[in-house]
């Protein structure tokens, strides 16, 4: 069971755990916090309550405890992801063994750049049933790039975890323009090349499938871009490898509220194996495009792409950036930061922020000042992950996708306490 608690004037988390009757020491490990710390007013904890535990005796193992116990390994890893930051048990405590979620099953993919910190990863890894990793760039030519991501497809395949290369034409910042695209999607023998490109470094890598994420895509391109999606899904099923699509709202043409007459959607939802849902371009800083992530806004995407794709098929992407934009805001011009959301909540600690709250985008955000300079701050806790899963439940989506997984957030712990987390051999990415 799953409670969300909002800080209050006077809480601390001695109090809270006692409110709720769990130790403080779990409170602690499971919100990713530290002992001391003075919480924010409007700041979300999340409580579970596991179904079953263990206390741990002398002399116990990790893999002793799983078997007796009728769980794996890596669901005690999952249940208990304080374990991969030390790596070994202490007698008398307490560990979950199971979370009451097996009604609900989910299959998650995380987003992540090949340079991920090994803890972070190793910490991540046993919430994951794919891991899509970031960086193989094409060029106008069907070039593809080279990036050092060994460690991370080694560390994938021994935790059960299906690796996944994205394919895009962004560059280090992710900015990019159509030429790129205009020149492949129009160019048959190009296509050819790159896919091709793409088959062998799979191979070489020891990849299990491919992620089609190009943007910026000509309206004259659109059809030639599902065409082509279409044409390298049946390829790559001839090799064996997996093929997945990221279907961001511009590509496509996509707007809130207006019907679309194309079949762009479906063509390629019919074709691939998986969709990701990421109604976000990453290198946008501006409030219209992160509206795009904003509840509202996810839940009517949603609602069109159910219209058009199997549910089963969908991943609904989850961004984690957080945005601190000067006022008065003017677009194009205002000065803007990303930050994490960890880093989002020690903003507002450092300037004593009350943290509110906006019930249609579920986006909690604070204000601040620095000089005569005003500042707001757009950030994700708890009840936006929540409200996030709940879509998943609703729609009967097949997964989420989560971008990004370079830090470790409480994220995990949403998704690990109310879903029974899928293992795939080759099935949607």
């Amino acid at each position: 069971m799953l409670r969300l608690h909002v800080v209050q004037e006077g809480d601390t988390i001695d109090s809270i755990a006692k409110l709720y009757n769990i130790s403080a020491n779990r409170l602690i490990q499971e919100n990713e916090l530290s002992p001391g710390d003075v919480l924010n007013i409007g700041e979300v904890i999340a409580i579970v309550y596991p179904e079953q535990t263990y206390i741990v005796k002398e002399g116990d193992t990790l893999y002793d405890i799983a078997s007796e116990n009728g769980v794996s390994v890596k669901e005690l890893l999952r249940n208990n992801p304080f374990l991969s930051d030390r790596g070994n048990l202490e007698v008398g405590e307490e560990l979950t063994l199971r979370y009451d979620n097996k009604e609900n099953k989910i299959r998650v993919n995380g987003m992540t750049f090949s340079f991920i910190d090994e803890q972070v990863l190793r910490k991540t890894l046993p919430f994951l049933t794919y891991i899509t990793v970031i960086g193989y760039r094409i060029d106008e030519y069907g070039n593809i790039n080279n990036i050092d991501d060994t460690q991370v497809i080694e560390m994938a395949n021994s935790y059960g975890v299906v690796p996944l290369m994205l394919i895009y034409s962004l560059n280090e910042v992710g900015q990019g323009n159509p030429v790129v695209t205009h020149a492949i999607f129009n160019n048959l023998e190009l296509q050819n090349i790159m896919l091709q490109n793409i088959i062998d470094k799979m191979e070489e890598k020891g990849y299990r499938g491919a992620v089609f994420g190009f943007q910026y895509v000509l309206e004259e391109d659109r059809q030639k871009y599902t065409d082509f999606i279409v044409r390298a899904t049946q390829r790559l099923h001839e090799e064996g490898y997996l093929s997945g699509a990221v279907l961001i709202p511009e590509t496509f043409g996509y707007t809130q509220g207006k019907l679309m007459n194309q079949s762009y959607y479906s063509e390629i939802g019919n074709a691939v194996d998986g969709v990701i849902l990421l109604s976000y371009q990453w290198s946008t800083s501006y409030i219209p495009q992160v509206y795009q992530t904003a509840y509202s806004y996810l839940k009517a995407y949603v609602e069109f792409a159910v219209t058009q794709i199997p549910p089963e098929k969908i991943y609904l992407g989850l961004s984690r950036i957080a945005y601190d934009w000067e006022l008065p805001y003017i677009e194009g011009e205002s000065f803007v930061s990303s930050l994490t959301n960890p880093g989002a909540l020690a903003l507002a600690n450092q300037y004593g922020s009350k943290i509110n709250f906006d019930e249609v985008t579920q986006f909690p955000y604070f204000e601040y000042k620095v000089l005569d300079t005003n500042h707001v701050v757009w950030f994700k806790d708890a009840r936006y992950t929540n409200a996030i899963l709940n879509l998943i439940k609703e729609y009967g989506l097949g997964g989420i996708s989560v971008w990004n997984i370079m830090y470790y957030f409480r994220i995990w712990l949403m998704i690990n306490s109310q879903f029974d987390i899928e293992e795939v051999e080759s099935e949607q990415p």
